[in-house]
């Protein structure tokens, strides 16, 4: 959709270009979700990709995500095997349920920072513990844990003129194996419900999306423990109730995946142990 109430599109080669910034300005990542609807209340586009922040990079201690990385490079980048963990990127963006199109100029940061209920990557982000490195136009630093980041459907903690710059994920963590369970009424519908559960050891972590306006992370010892104590934190929780499907619904739903999702990891232990 062509955006015909812009009056300024920037190119800066990087962020110290940008000396300020209006209430009516906005980053252009890969623009999937910017040009699907009318964006009445945007006069400037900062287009963010000559940052050169499209990188895949391994440190020492982190995998290092670009913001502006495409979703298809998550699905091309040659994997080191024993990193369980990565399968968890091919289901979230599988769980898009896009075109080919879209997964090829849609960003890590624009599907993370859009901050969607429905959001695909940022439950998988929380259940790993990722961490967040937020930039502001001064080009100064911070980190913000993943679970930390997304406040309510469409809200994050990023200030006026802030932007995500790059998501680091423990090396450690992607030895975790990942479960990805994504439930919708369709297969091309948004989802109802997400639930991605990770496991080191016996520790289990359990990250819900799209039933609730932001991930949610439980944290429980054991397979037993997380599947004896769901219901009780279930019911604390405030579900999403819209013409889609009830808040009723949508926790029973949330149950029924993570039920599945235990059974699952359990058939799994009980294969590897013979």
């Amino acid at each position: 959709m062509d955006l015909l109430n812009l009056d300024s599109y920037l190119l800066p080669d990087n962020i110290k270009c940008i000396t300020h910034w209006g209430d009516d300005w906005a980053w252009l990542g890969g623009g999937t979700w910017l040009f699907s609807e009318a964006q009445p209340q945007v006069k400037v586009l900062v287009d963010t990709q000559h940052f050169g922040w499209s990188e895949i990079e391994v440190t020492q201690d982190y995998l290092v995500i670009g913001a502006s990385c495409p979703l298809v490079k998550l699905l091309d980048y040659p994997w080191l095997q024993e990193w369980r963990a990565v399968t968890g990127f091919k289901a979230a963006v599988s769980a898009l349920a896009a075109s080919l199109k879209v997964i090829n100029m849609a960003t890590v940061g624009g599907n993370i920072c859009l901050a969607l209920s429905v959001g695909t990557l940022a439950p998988l982000m929380v259940a790993l513990d990722a961490i967040y490195e937020v930039w502001n136009l001064q080009g100064e630093s911070f980190p913000v844990a993943a679970k930390d980041f997304q406040l309510g459907s469409r809200h994050t903690v990023l200030k006026s003129g802030e932007i995500l710059r790059r998501v680091l994920i423990p090396l450690s963590h992607l030895q975790w194996a990942v479960n990805y369970q994504r439930f919708s009424l369709a297969s091309t519908d948004s989802a109802l419900a997400i639930v991605v559960t990770v496991m080191n050891h016996q520790q289990v972590r359990c990250v819900i999306g799209a039933s609730v306006p932001a991930p949610r992370l439980f944290e429980f010892a054991d397979l037993t423990t997380m599947q004896s104590q769901v219901s009780h934190f279930l019911a604390d929780e405030f579900f999403i109730d819209d013409a889609m499907a009830s808040a009723n619904y949508r926790r029973e739903m949330t149950a029924v995946l993570i039920h599945k999702t235990v059974n699952l990891f359990r058939a799994q232990t009980q294969r590897v142990n013979g």
